[in-house]
């Protein structure tokens, strides 16, 4: 994929990657823009991993536009620490998306390409600000950019027995943020069996510094408020899914159910979980299969957001 960095409105900075098929090589008559954030401890090169664990793959078959970003305080996207009295990192985080970031790279990446709307693809961590930017969006009367779906995967409801007996341990690096000691990370991150030789050699590479509010604070802050408080706002269609044997989430078909029910304003909510695969499912064996999956749900949304604006102005 190919590196940018754009000038906010606000005077800060987004920084990412893309990979852009030309219009004219596509034959999907609306073409999403989909924007991934990558979770905890990982940045935008999370889902460029490797020439065969690249979102490019699916992009460049499908002919969709892909870009995946630093989220704000992570790599060269500009930092919203210290977070302003009154509010959390997470709402922040979904803040600096609604109004500034997602504004534009919608008028620098999908205009210019004729996409038709946004989707966001969220991982882990990411999920959080991921929902926030959409629930701004629904209450939005005047958005800066269409969003036509969210795709929220590694994030769940209620943290599991590893997570509340052994967390994992990280290491400072200054006041403000740590990182997760490489040696350890694969252990947590992948089970036996789910990964190549190939993307355990890249481990140190993906590895990222990550803001301490983020790592340190999202149980507290975020588990007991996110149903009622920013999935409930969502209007646009949801994608949720979770892999089973989760080691940050308790996973079970029961837990799936509270998770998508708390979508009760989206137009569509789709909730599954895949059966041995890891938490980084992007970076797995199953990582081809998961994008096809992503890219054609991010192609439906782009569908019945055409659809239903047309019978709108109808």
């Amino acid at each position: 994929m190919q590196p940018f960095q754009f000038t906010l409105s606000n005077n800060g900075t987004v920084a990412g990657i893309h990979s852009i098929p030309p219009p004219s090589g596509s034959r999907v008559s609306h073409r999403p823009l989909i924007v991934a954030l990558h979770g905890g401890c990982y940045d935008k090169q999370y889902f460029d991993a490797a020439p065969d664990y690249s979102a490019s793959l699916a992009s460049e078959a499908f002919g969709i536009p892909f870009v995946s970003i630093d989220r704000p305080s992570y790599g060269g996207t500009s930092s919203i620490l210290p977070i302003p009295e009154g509010t959390d990192f997470f709402q922040e985080t979904g803040v600096w998306y609604h109004r500034y970031i997602f504004p534009k790279l919608w008028s620098e990446l999908g205009v210019p390409n004729q996409c038709s709307c946004i989707v966001v693809l969220a991982h882990s961590l990411g999920v959080m600000g991921g929902i926030i930017a959409a629930a701004l969006h629904a209450q939005d009367n005047a958005p800066l950019y269409p969003l036509g779906g969210l795709i929220a995967n590694g994030m769940g409801n209620t943290q599991s027995e590893f997570m509340l007996s052994t967390p994992p341990q990280f290491l400072s690096v200054g006041p403000d943020h740590v990182l997760f000691p490489p040696e350890s990370k694969d252990t947590v991150m992948f089970k036996p069996g789910t990964v190549t030789r190939e993307i355990l050699g890249h481990t140190e590479r993906l590895n990222a510094v990550s803001p301490l509010a983020e790592v340190a604070h999202f149980a507290a802050q975020w588990l007991p408020t996110w149903k009622e408080k920013w999935a409930a706002q969502v209007s646009a269609p949801v994608m949720f899914c979770l892999v089973d044997d989760d080691p940050f989430f308790l996973v079970t078909e029961e837990e799936i159910d509270v998770c998508v029910r708390a979508f009760k304003n989206s137009s569509r909510v789709d909730g599954s979980f895949v059966k041995g695969a890891p938490h980084c499912m992007e970076l797995s064996h199953w990582s081809r299969g998961w994008y096809a999956r992503c890219f054609g749900f991010a192609m439906e949304c782009a569908a019945s957001l055409a659809c239903l604006n047309r019978n709108t102005k109808a």
